[in-house]
């Protein structure tokens, strides 16, 4: 629900309103002051008697919203957010942020050496990921985890980037927040696991939350606002929420087997049109060639991607998961082209559109 104040509303109307939301029904309030004051409401605004807003002075609409995801919706937040990650690295609005590095932690020197050649190329993150979520149970999962976590640690002393990391297993995240893991990512087979997706609500860090292989575009960012919401099981606001949500898309499985996932560019505008959030793509996962991550970096940018996150392996032929979809030295090429398409198209917004939207007028 979106309560727009009259123009010339007072700051006593304005807090009449919120203290009815707040007091009577036990809602969230979140205010946006531009032209025109707006109050967002966070919680099953159902329970709203639209009736007694109106009556109060100042007040000049109830706008019922009828998107599921109002946290990640530009419906409650008209510009870009931009999420901060280490000191002088940035994800959204005009950034553009590289997340590199091995797909998975192998062994210490593997890790070093790729995290090296991840730096050397100009990731802003660095990639160490310790747990890994496979279709089968014969493929490599990763290190025992504080073996895992002590080599992501020495990947971050060694390059002084930021490191993000993998979530699967719930029992894990104090170790990894322990372990000084920056960014939280969510892997696309856990993007719908709500548990894990509200425990993430309870911490700051930033979190990555990738595009779940058979997610449509409303169960995606239905996703994030779980992360985003701080909402409790009956609907109520048990929290402030994570707002340092990051999206990833990539892709979604389809009937073509060439690559390895349907990416549609396309996805980019329509995503960035809908939220507010940063939006990164990820070319290695959806092709799955190596061969395919150099364009498909450049048609992610230039649709409006804000970043870019790509497997760097400082040995391809002998990794042990997803070595077909690593780059080596071409990583800094990539990453340098890229830069130079997204300045190129500086001033070439995305089309937001207003920030209540027409179907909830």
């Amino acid at each position: 629900m979106i309560i727009r104040m009259s123009p010339g509303a007072s700051i006593e109307q304005l807090e009449r309103v919120i203290n009815r939301i707040t007091q009577d029904y036990g809602l969230r309030c979140e205010t946006i002051v531009s032209d025109t004051t707006v109050i967002g409401v966070k919680g099953i605004a159902s329970v709203v008697d639209e009736g007694r807003i109106l009556e109060l002075p100042g007040v000049d609409r109830v706008i019922r919203i009828t998107e599921k995801y109002k946290d990640a919706s530009r419906s409650f937040h008209r510009d870009d957010s931009v999420i901060d990650i280490a000191p002088g690295v940035r994800a959204g609005g005009p950034h553009l942020t590289f997340f590199g590095g091995p797909c998975a932690i192998e062994s210490e020197k593997q890790a070093i050496e790729s995290a090296m050649m991840a730096k050397d190329a100009g990731v802003d993150v660095l990639r160490a990921f310790v747990d890994k979520s496979r279709t089968s149970p014969y493929d490599y999962r990763g290190l025992e985890l504080q073996k895992g976590l002590e080599i992501a640690a020495a990947m971050k002393e060694a390059t002084g980037l930021p490191t993000v990391s993998e979530l699967i297993d719930l029992r894990h995240l104090d170790a990894f927040l322990k372990a000084g893991i920056d960014v939280i990512q969510v892997g696309a087979r856990s993007a719908q696991y709500s548990p894990l997706l509200e425990e993430l609500s309870r911490i700051e860090n930033p979190v990555v939350l990738k595009h779940g292989f058979g997610n449509d575009l409303n169960e995606w960012l239905c996703a994030a606002a779980y992360i985003m919401s701080g909402m409790d099981r009956e609907g109520r606001v048990a929290g402030s929420g994570n707002r340092n949500v990051i999206l990833c898309y990539r892709g979604i499985k389809s009937f073509e087997s060439e690559t390895r996932f349907g990416a549609d560019t396309g996805m980019i505008p329509l995503v960035r049109m809908r939220s507010h959030l940063p939006l990164i793509a990820d070319p290695s996962h959806s092709g799955g060639d190596r061969r395919l991550v150099e364009r498909m970096t450049y048609a992610f940018v230039a649709a409006g991607a804000q970043g870019i996150e790509f497997d760097i392996h400082n040995n391809p032929a002998e990794a042990l998961c997803d070595g077909k979809q690593a780059v080596q030295e071409d990583a800094g090429r990539i990453i340098a082209t890229a830069r130079r398409i997204h300045a190129m198209l500086d001033g070439i917004g995305i089309e937001t559109g207003s920030s209540v939207p027409v179907a909830a007028v």
